[in-house]
């Protein structure tokens, strides 16, 4: 054989073998935050299963001229599906006990449901003059609740009971520990933080585009198409692990042609797998997409993925692991408070995790200040 054919050979060879190595890293390390997540969710479980009698049942009444507080408790009863009523019960007599001692009224319980996922329940508590929100669910119901808590004055708190809990982790908020999260709710002061407005327009030129609110990310592209993947029957048996499996079907695909527009600058084209919007950064404790977004910073941050096969992928595995900062030819760092996305064709949008469809046209805002959170202030990024 020639040289030269030894060498395309050798080249051959080395491609798909790059690609299977950077897979297989990528693997590991998801693994390995998947198996710390499901014993953290083991031991969060484990918390209802016996009651709590450090909490006391009974506290004397405040006097009549001191009105207590009241909190109402949005729960998403879907999420502890695995526990049988008894312990759903004793869960929420431990919460209610749990407001007793610390001299509050019994909160306010409202369940979502399949089609109201939370902002309706969120207006009934406002309606009742309640004093905090608390979000008990995934991402989606807290997302849900900020959404007709934003711009009220009325605080949120956060009970996490989701697989992925991105506001808590992003917020420091203790997403394993029930009762730290219930100190959080009574001692932490409330925080202002920035909210994003998703619109998105699917055909192009829809008169009137969809509005939601979002919190952590929103993203179209690889992102979205891993989420709307995750089957609800994994999610709930693997955790982290369904979105492994998703994330491996939706790895090999086209890019697509986008335009991408930060401000009132100019429209950049580019072929791309995903364009993520961050208000926040964090997706685990130890996997940073933007290292630089604050939820309070009146800012957005945004990154543009543009890989074409595997040795790609292990590029930008490498940068989100590394927390690159400066951006490379296939992670592209973008910034400000507002960001246009136009499509060629279709492709996924997901917000806090959660598919939302296909669309042609999106537009992200950032609204600073207008949401209070409940909240310990939380670790900064180190900017350089």
């Amino acid at each position: 054989m020639a040289g030269g054919d030894l060498q395309a050979s050798d080249a051959l060879v080395a491609v798909p073998l790059a690609a299977t190595v950077a897979l297989a890293v990528a693997l590991v390390v998801v693994t390995g935050l998947w198996l710390r997540e499901r014993r953290a969710a083991r031991r969060y479980r484990a918390l209802f299963e016996t009651p709590r009698p450090q909490v006391p049942d009974h506290v004397p009444p405040a006097p009549a001229t001191v009105r207590r507080q009241r909190a109402a408790v949005v729960v998403n009863l879907s999420k502890f599906s695995d526990l049988d009523p008894a312990a759903q019960l004793r869960r929420q007599a431990y919460v209610d006990a749990a407001f007793r001692q610390h001299g509050w009224e019994e909160p306010l319980w409202l369940r979502t449901t399949p089609t109201e996922h939370g902002a309706e329940q969120a207006r009934e508590a406002l309606a009742a003059g309640v004093d905090v929100v608390v979000a008990c669910g995934g991402d989606g119901t807290v997302r849900s609740v900020a959404e007709a808590l934003a711009g009220t004055g009325v605080p949120m708190g956060v009970l996490p009971a989701g697989t992925a809990n991105l506001l808590a982790r992003n917020l420091d908020l203790p997403h394993t520990d029930l009762a730290r999260a219930l100190d959080v709710v009574f001692s932490a002061p409330d925080q202002p933080v920035d909210v994003g407005w998703l619109e998105v327009d699917r055909t192009g030129s829809d008169p009137v585009p969809e509005r939601h609110l979002f919190l952590v990310m929103a993203g179209l592209g690889f992102d979205a198409a891993v989420m709307a993947g995750v089957e609800d029957r994994l999610k709930r048996r693997l955790g982290y692990g369904a979105y492994v499996v998703s994330g491996a079907r939706a790895l090999w695909g086209p890019q697509a042609r986008a335009g991408v527009r930060v401000d009132d600058g100019p429209w950049h084209q580019v072929r791309t797998r995903g364009v993520i919007v961050g208000n926040c950064g964090k997706l685990t404790r130890n996997l940073v997409l933007m290292p630089d977004a604050e939820i309070d910073d009146g800012y957005l941050d945004a990154v543009v993925l543009s890989p074409r096969g595997g040795i790609d992928w292990g590029e930008v595995a490498w940068a989100i692991l590394t927390r690159d900062r400066r951006g490379q030819r296939r992670v592209q760092h973008l910034r400000g408070r507002t960001v246009e996305v136009r499509l060629e064709a279709p492709q996924e949008v997901e917000l806090d995790g959660d598919p939302v469809g296909a669309a042609r046209r999106v537009s992200v805002a950032v609204d600073p200040g207008v949401l209070l959170v409940r909240a310990h202030p939380w670790p900064r990024t180190a900017r350089r």
